[in-house]
């Protein structure tokens, strides 16, 4: 089974982690499937990045989130946008919300289907 935690990295004092996806029987900072993702903790406000598309994916897949991991994920929207893959939503729509191309894809096929009715009534 695979889980989805924080690796730590950084020096004594100063914890930095990585995101990453890995046996749940390995090490913390043992073997890792893939990272998809960094969280500093210093900061203020606290630093997170995590790659939504494979997120998504491995979460889809059957990974499990850590509790540290599932609150970050939390406040991104990837769980929310996990629930709504597994009523039907396709996953590259979801992405493509996710990093604001979504609303840009609405405008385009209004675009186009304005055009494929202006094309209907030329032909009539």
């Amino acid at each position: 089974m695979l889980r989805i935690r924080l690796s730590r990295t950084g020096k004594k004092r100063q914890p930095s982690y990585r995101v990453v996806v890995a046996d749940i029987e390995s090490k913390r900072d043992g073997r890792v499937v893939e990272r998809i993702g960094h969280y500093n903790p210093l900061t203020d406000p606290s630093e997170y990045v995590i790659n939504e598309d494979r997120a998504l994916y491995w979460l889809s897949v059957g990974a499990q989130p850590s509790d540290a991991v599932k609150r970050l994920l939390e406040k991104q929207g990837t769980m929310d946008r996990l629930d709504r893959h597994r009523q039907g939503e396709s996953l590259d729509a979801l992405v493509a919300e996710y990093m604001g191309v979504a609303l840009e894809m609405e405008e385009i096929e209004e675009v186009v289907v304005a055009e494929m009715a202006m094309a209907i009534d030329e032909e009539e």
